[in-house]
């Protein structure tokens, strides 16, 4: 137990180092909303997203905790953190203490144990700043508390479960099906009768789903939805099946896996199965007059698990390519990694406790040495992965996606912002990135840009009535709308006020009346690109790209160009005079990245390809540009120069 314990608190500990020095990672999209909607209740604004919109894409406990922590003075941030962590360590200390009850082998009850602790997708959730690590935690605690129930423990009453499946829904709406698994288990079980089954059903399911249906009863009353607006990639039930294998796979050998683990891991993976079929079937419970009249009764601990684990893969299957645009994937599988894995382990367990003699002994402890030995080579490749990672979090935060990592430290564009951009609304094509770091500000000061060009500025100047308003365009954003930073700079009544190394801000003129005229507008954007190249400055690098730098910026042409040549990352490397103008992370390289992709930032004219990058406002001393391929993982061409000076 003492081993257990310690596990649990090393995983804890993990994740707050991972967290240590930028926090929680803050997601473009989830987080921003909890956090708005936590300090938007705070602030006496009502139950609102940073629109402000109410909030009902989400049930509403983990905004209340962050609300909560804010009320006695934590800041919010430092509350998710802590709240995902503790979630994480009470995972693995709750999966350890029902393997220690369950298990005959205790060295397998401490494996299983630490392979929850080295989990790679358990961690990288526990670290951000969303639901799944307290989801994950009251799913298992019900599915626990069910099964000690539906085994006869006097010290497990049924309301447990059905609190714990209640703050399962109120966490995420897939709570639904828990509450579902574990009505159908109550009604099925062959004992008691059914009057004393049905009034269990009856008691479990209303604890367990009436405040749900309260906070669904709101949201129906407030949107006229019952969780939000949806839409979803319509995947057929063939691309489903394939993500859930693409995720198990992902699971069962970490990606820094050489190929010959793989091929111990997947064997011993599918040696996993095939025991849980022969116990299953009965083979392993017990001979004669041992043998229970159902083989399920004596897998009676992990029956739970397993049902729900089956029933939410179903739940995804049928319901996620209807709601999420990027399908299934580990995220919305994560509920099911710690069941499976009790289960697997408990029939492993059952498996190894047959009695057996002989040469029936040396394959049963041969199939148990080959099991163990994936298992260990699993956890410890995974915890080598997860070291990694911390090591890279903790100096640098996440990748350039989230909010709150080293990646935006030093943003020019964000600097901006906050220096002078005090009043009026501000429309982006990363609304939640500009919100973030411009001090977290009142709801509805920002604002997505509308989707389509000629939509822009009519919509703009209805929603701001003339008064202040500006576009803030990030250059390193994925292309979100079917136009970009030089479509803005051609239409009328909107004016570039700073060109910067990693976006450009735009006022939006009282001017802006005129009507979108498509040929006019393609007229003005041919006559940008003339006086780009016009003014495109030195030439500096002659190559597969031509590289000219002037007037603060570096212009890269290429004619004929194909799809091919700007399918590679493109490498940017300034080196300033003076490294302390860096931010703390990119101090260590000795340089500034500004490495992009064509995409993002590049332009098309007829065979003739153009990327035009503003340089940072610092003085620069060298400058590296090239193309870097990753999947051949090597440089296609590169180039180094005196920097612009000051």
């Amino acid at each position: 137990m003492l081993l257990i314990a310690l596990i649990a608190g090393l995983g804890t500990a993990h994740i707050l180092v991972r967290t240590a020095t930028y926090g929680a990672t803050v997601t473009p999209y989830d987080s921003v909303h909890f956090l708005s909607t936590a300090l938007n209740f705070l602030a006496g604004e009502g139950w609102r997203d940073f629109w402000g919109f109410p909030m009902v894409g989400w049930p509403p406990l983990f905004p209340l905790l962050l609300a909560a922590g804010g009320w006695i003075g934590i800041d919010l941030l430092v509350v998710g953190r802590w709240v995902n962590a503790t979630a994480f360590g009470l995972t693995i200390l709750a999966a350890g203490c029902w393997l220690r009850s369950n298990l005959r082998s205790q060295w397998l009850t401490l494996v299983a144990t630490a392979a929850i602790a080295a989990s790679l997708p358990l961690s990288e959730f526990a670290s951000r700043f969303m639901t799944d690590a307290l989801f994950v935690l009251f799913t298992l605690l019900a599915l626990i508390q069910l099964a000690a129930f539906l085994n006869r423990r006097a010290d497990a009453p049924l309301w447990w479960a059905a609190v714990f499946a209640a703050l399962a829904a109120l966490t995420r709406y897939p709570g639904v099906v828990l509450i579902g698994t574990g009505v159908l288990l109550l009604l099925v079980r062959r004992t008691p009768p059914l009057a004393a089954r049905l009034k269990d059903v009856v008691a479990f399911g209303a604890v367990a789903s009436l405040p749900l249906a309260g906070v669904l009863t709101r949201n129906w009353a407030v949107s006229g939805t019952l969780t939000g607006e949806r839409g979803g990639a319509g995947l057929s039930l063939s691309d489903s099946l394939s993500q859930v294998a693409d995720v198990f796979r992902e699971w069962v050998v970490p990606l820094n896996a050489p190929d010959e683990f793989g091929y111990l891991l997947w064997p011993a993976a599918g040696l996993v199965v095939a025991v849980g079929v022969v116990v299953v079937s009965g083979r392993g419970l017990g001979t004669g007059a041992e043998r229970p009249a159902s083989p399920l009764l004596g897998l009676g601990p992990a029956v739970p698990f397993g049902g729900f684990a089956l029933a939410y893969l179903g739940f995804m299957i049928a319901v996620v390519p209807f709601v999420v645009y990027q399908g299934i994937d580990s995220r919305y599988l994560l509920p099911v990694y710690v069941p499976l894995l009790l289960a697997a382990v408990f029939l492993l367990d059952r498996f190894l406790s047959i009695e057996a003699a002989g040469r029936r002994a040396a394959i049963r402890y041969g199939l148990a040495a080959l099991v163990l030995l994936a298992a260990l080579a699993h956890t410890g490749l995974s915890a080598h992965r997860n070291l990694r990672i911390t090591a890279v979090a903790y100096v640098a935060g996440f990748k350039s996606w989230t909010l709150n990592g080293s990646y935006w430290e030093s943003s020019e564009t964000l600097k901006y912002i906050r220096t002078h951009l005090s009043d009026g609304k501000i429309y982006s094509n990363n609304a939640e990135l500009v919100w973030f770091w411009d001090g977290i500000a009142a709801p509805g000061k920002h604002q997505f840009l509308p989707g389509r060009i000629h939509k822009v500025i009519p919509r703009i100047m209805r929603r701001t009535a003339g008064t202040s308003a500006h576009i803030v365009w990030l250059q390193n954003q994925k292309p979100s709308h079917a136009y970009d930073d030089i479509d803005l700079r051609c239409l009328p009544g909107v004016e570039p006020v700073a060109e910067l190394s990693d976006g450009v801000v735009f006022r939006v003129t009282t001017a802006a009346t005129e009507p979108f005229d498509a040929d006019r507008h393609r007229a003005r954007r041919q006559r940008y690109l003339d006086q780009l190249i016009a003014q495109a400055g030195e030439w500096v690098v002659r190559d597969d790209w031509d590289v000219y730098l002037g007037e603060g910026k570096l212009t890269y042409l290429k004619e004929p160009c194909t799809p091919a040549d700007v399918q590679a990352k493109f490498v940017l490397h300034v080196t300033p005079a003076d490294l302390g103008v860096l931010s703390r992370s990119r101090q260590r390289y000795g340089y500034d990245n500004l490495g992009f992709y064509f995409d993002r930032r590049g332009m098309r004219r007829g065979d003739q390809c153009i990327v035009a990058v503003h340089l940072p406002a610092y003085p620069i001393g060298r400058i590296r540009v090239g193309q870097w391929t990753a999947n051949e993982n090597r440089t296609l061409w590169e180039a180094e120069f005196a920097g612009a000076g000051d």
